[in-house]
């Protein structure tokens, strides 16, 4: 069973984001399906999980940098990406305590924060850029922003 759902909540009409939110929500799936295994094979999710969300993140800010979103929101979101991080990297170095605890509290902190920060934060982002660029936001989901 799936932890996390892709869904149209996520989209953010940036074709490469969405591409990548659909990724990091299979990682997190296998790291579900994968919590009982061996420390070895836990430790391999997490390194890929770990290199791609410093690869998805680079990505956003790149974008934004490219498109020269506000410089108060582009440093917010750089600071919350930072803060995952660094907790991303505390729950890698106490991967030793038992694997299965740390697999458990990755999947929650993962869950929780990743969601959120595409629901809210990543889709103010998206429009932001699709404003600056010229494009529309697609099907105007990002309005209540």
């Amino acid at each position: 069973m799936n932890t996390v759902q892709w869904g149209l909540d996520y989209y953010t009409g940036l074709p490469e984001v969405d591409r990548q939110h659909q990724e990091l929500f299979a990682l997190i799936n296998r790291l579900n399906a994968a919590k009982s295994c061996s420390p070895e094979t836990l430790d391999q999710i997490f390194a890929e999980l770990r290199d791609y969300v410093r690869e998805h993140f680079g990505l956003e800010e790149q974008l934004m940098a490219e498109a020269q979103v506000d410089a108060e929101h582009y440093a917010q979101h750089r600071a919350a990406h930072a803060g995952f991080v660094a907790r991303l990297d505390q729950l890698w170095e106490a991967r030793g305590e038992g694997s299965e605890w740390v697999a458990e509290e990755m999947l929650a902190f993962l869950t929780n924060w990743l969601v959120q920060h595409i629901l809210l934060t990543d889709r103010k982002m998206a429009l932001e850029i699709h404003t600056r660029m010229g494009t529309q936001a697609p099907h105007n989901m990002f309005e209540h922003f």
